[in-house]
């Protein structure tokens, strides 16, 4: 499997190195925005937990105006609004493809645009029920954690769409909505043992993100915009 990433990734750097287009391809992002729970809620009402607890940052480089990858790092803070002693950190990195569906379907305009992206990913989760043990308190049930490690490692499946507002030729306002699927979790976003046999559940949330697109590079427009301003 890492080989056809690889021969994948090499086809389009290729690809792009002979292009002789003219187009600024990378760019720098960060986000803004909420969390919010879908499953398991087995331990917790998704009210509680609707905060702007989400922050992200990514680099993404285009092959050409109508396919890039993404590198992303995202924190997710899930706390109980009643409670915020009760809760889970996700710090989460992952690699993601991203398809310009406008330039490809001839939709929109010359200073509107949307972008798919879909990848894979790591979280290292931090429950609350692993801290309180480690300072002297109860864990879950009244068990105790497998091992000395501080944190939960959960892979993730991520899939999202982002409407992007030209502002400049430098910069885009965006909307980006994704879905994060935890392929396998121990520990509810309250920070508890989800099961007292410690069996581990798939799980997701949703982030709603608002952020800023900077275009890095000498040419006029980037890789987003490039065929929408050939044809406007």
């Amino acid at each position: 499997m890492k080989k056809i990433y690889l021969l994948v990734f090499l086809f389009f750097l290729v690809k792009s190195l002979f292009s002789q287009r003219k187009y600024n391809k990378l760019s720098i992002e960060a986000g803004y925005g909420f969390n919010i729970p879908i499953s398991p809620k087995d331990d917790i009402s998704t009210s509680d937990y609707l905060l702007p607890n989400h922050v992200d940052l990514g680099v993404r480089y285009m092959f050409d105006e109508y396919f890039g990858l993404k590198m992303r790092y995202a924190n997710d803070r899930f706390r109980d609004k009643k409670d915020k002693n009760i809760g889970n950190g996700y710090h989460r990195l992952g690699i993601e493809a991203v398809y310009n569906l406008s330039s490809r379907l001839d939709l929109f305009n010359n200073n509107f645009n949307i972008l798919f992206h879909a990848g894979i990913g790591v979280t290292y989760a931090f429950p609350g029920a692993i801290k309180r043990f480690k300072n002297g308190g109860e864990f879950t049930f009244g068990l105790t954690p497998y091992n000395t490690k501080r944190y939960e490692r959960i892979g993730n499946l991520i899939f999202g769409l982002t409407p992007q507002i030209r502002l400049s030729d430098d910069m885009a306002l965006t909307f980006d909505m994704a879905y994060v699927v935890n392929t396998q979790q121990q520990y509810s976003y309250s920070g508890e043992l989800l099961y007292i046999n410690r069996r581990k559940v798939q799980g997701g949330f949703v982030n709603f993100t608002v952020g800023l697109q900077f275009y890095l590079g000498k040419e006029r427009r980037h890789a987003d915009w490039y065929y929408n301003s050939r044809k406007y």
